[in-house]
């Protein structure tokens, strides 16, 4: 029997910067590149055993073995960028290269292996990067899909024109937004996970504030301004191109983030009572038919092959109604949302919790690990997991980050 031809796959978490700064040679500054290198193992989420994972670091056996006993397959791992000159792995047959997400940067790292893909690989929209791809990745085409879904939708549960995004060239721009809104939250056009993204809460822009606008205009050319609103509840519409114009709607993902709108967590083995509550099933189902209107309409699933994920929101209005912003962004990649729903189906019924990133500036993700190991064992039920705390990445390997679940 022979085994298939592997996937590559490699976690490249900076893609969005990458794909603003546009060069092959782009490097993420220090700290994310120590995020993307501790949490490099986290494919083995959406791996098959047939598959390759490159990584900065080999697991550890004790870290797999635990994995192993909690039912993940465990890939093949080989060392990047060593393999770009292991002849025997280069002449190897592969089917797909799957970086977490697409960028010039990203493509020109692989570019040596694309020879051994297979044919439906090299007939993908995105098998090599083309200059107008960079706007599919754009805070701009979010909001012309998000004015296309409320345009088109009998639903009077969208987000209302008067509180829509708005594009801003100029400092100036920004401030009468300020003025307007009170409260504000300024955005990078390229930008993922919380980053590039000020939350500005008092009715005036400070020097740093300004030093910070100033960079992001001069070299995006503009940034996208909202208006802070109440937010009640972070979800995301989860789906998967064909890069044919076929999109299969996936799942709802939940997720929770900090105050400055950085990503925490996921939600794990349950739909949140809350978003049952505020949007009926067929609320649900419009919501979901309207943005894969809006995704075709812009051609994004002729130009994309893969997962993607919609982040929306559900908050409350001035006059108190529940609304949902139905489009803040879209990520034409891999997501958080994406690994939770693949982790999905390990949770025992009985049992809800969070897939999380670890990030502490005070401590390490080793330090964390011992205690919550100690203080929380992780526990199995009938095959699925129960109760406790799992590393999903290595906590033996010196790593200030890190990946895990929580389940009670």
């Amino acid at each position: 029997m022979t085994s298939k031809a592997p996937n590559l796959y490699i976690f490249n978490a900076t893609s969005e910067m990458a794909i603003s700064n546009g060069t092959v040679s782009f490097m993420p500054n220090k700290i994310l590149t120590r995020f993307e290198q501790d949490l490099d193992v986290l494919p083995i989420c959406y791996a098959s055993s047939d598959d390759v994972i490159l990584v900065n670091q080999i697991p550890d056996n004790e870290f797999l073995e635990s994995l192993n006993r909690a039912g993940i397959n465990i890939p093949r791992f080989k060392l990047f960028p060593q393999t770009l000159t292991d002849q025997s792995f280069l002449k190897e047959s592969k089917s797909h290269l799957r970086p977490w997400g697409w960028s010039p940067r990203i493509h020109h790292q692989l570019a040596p292996f694309k020879s051994q893909c297979c044919q439906s690989f090299i007939n993908q929209p995105n098998a090599t990067w083309k200059a107008e791809h960079k706007e599919l990745y754009s805070r701009k085409l979010a909001l012309e899909c998000l004015e296309h879904i409320t345009n088109n939708s009998a639903s009077d549960k969208y987000i209302s024109r008067d509180i829509f995004p708005v594009i801003c060239t100029k400092q100036s721009e920004v401030a009468a937004l300020q003025q307007k809104w009170q409260q504000i939250v300024i955005k990078s056009p390229w930008s993922s996970s919380g980053r590039g993204l000020q939350v500005l809460r008092k009715a005036f822009i400070n020097k740093s504030v300004e030093q910070a606008l100033g960079g992001v205009l001069k070299s995006q050319g503009y940034v996208m301004v909202e208006a802070l609103v109440n937010k009640q509840l972070d979800f995301s519409v989860q789906f998967y191109s064909d890069g044919k114009g076929q999109l299969d709607f996936l799942d709802f993902g939940f997720f929770d983030t900090n105050d400055n709108g950085q990503y925490q967590a996921n939600y794990i083995g349950y739909t949140p009572k809350f978003f049952k509550q505020s949007l009926s099933k067929k609320d649900q189902e419009n919501l979901v038919k309207d943005i894969e209107a809006a995704i075709r309409e812009y051609n994004i699933a002729d130009e994309y092959c893969g997962y993607l994920g919609v982040d929306c929101m559900l908050f409350l209005n001035k006059e108190g109604e529940m609304k949902v912003q139905p489009c803040l962004e879209i990520n034409l990649r891999y997501n958080m949302g994406t690994i939770a729903i693949k982790l999905n189906p390990y949770i025992h019924p009985d049992s809800r919790g969070t897939f999380n990133i670890y990030a502490d500036a005070k401590s390490d993700f080793v330090s964390f690990n011992h205690e919550m190991a100690k203080k929380h064992p992780f526990e199995m039920k009938n095959g699925k997991w129960f109760k406790g705390y799992l590393p999903l990445t290595s906590p033996n390997q010196d790593k200030l980050f890190g990946a895990y679940i929580f389940l009670e």
